[in-house]
């Protein structure tokens, strides 16, 4: 219920950040409307991770509603607002085959932000963010990979689980539910969501059947 009351304040600041970021009011002004977007993205992201763990909590699961859905057209969308929110870190977007299919699109959406975050927090500022959304047989893969060190094969165990969070990631806001509500987001979907990890780079793969049998 917080949660859900928070939203319609922090909309107003949203809306009203960028009205002032597009007044052309000088560069001081400018940068500090971008700040308030950007924090405003990240509290909205964080209210929605939070309503969605309490829902896993209690048993309800995610909630998906199916409609046509391009992935290519749903994850643009999503890496155009996340442009505006990090503007300093570069997001490289491709997209290969036939991508289209039955999906809940603003879900799809959450997955794909919660992971371009998780990447652009943890990756090296001065190397792209890669997604690649790939169309295969029977499913779509979507990919998010960031540049940095390798992560250890215990704390990757435990990437999805909910509240887990390394020594390495103290120092980012957060509650550690974003990638527990990517995996819980794509099991609502019939996929799985998995890491690997080496010394050139982090990816993380979401796998979204075009359908699911009844």
């Amino acid at each position: 219920m917080v949660s859900h009351d928070m939203r319609s304040p922090l909309q107003s600041i949203q809306m009203m950040a960028g009205h002032l970021k597009q007044l052309n009011a000088g560069a001081e002004i400018s940068r500090t409307a971008a700040l308030l977007i950007r924090s405003g993205a990240q509290l909205h992201r964080l209210l929605d991770d939070l309503v969605d763990f309490n829902r896993t909590n209690l048993g309800l699961g995610i909630t998906i509603v199916r409609a046509p859905v391009d992935l290519r057209v749903a994850c643009g969308k999503e890496l155009e607002l996340l442009r505006v929110a990090y503007p300093k870190s570069e997001l490289q977007l491709d997209v290969i085959g036939d991508c289209q299919g039955s999906w809940d699109g603003k879900r799809v959406q959450q997955v794909v932000g919660n992971l371009v975050v998780n990447a652009i927090q943890h990756g090296v500022p001065t190397v792209p963010v890669r997604i690649a959304v790939v169309g295969e047989m029977t499913d779509v893969r979507v990919e998010v990979s960031n540049s940095g060190p390798a992560i250890e094969e215990e704390t990757l165990a435990q990437l999805f689980e909910p509240l887990q969070r390394g020594s390495a990631n103290e120092r980012h806001s957060g509650m550690g539910l974003g990638l527990y509500i990517v995996r819980e987001i794509a099991k609502a979907h019939g996929g799985c969501a998995e890491a690997r990890s080496d010394d050139r780079e982090t990816v993380f793969t979401v796998r979204l059947p075009r359908s699911t049998p009844d």
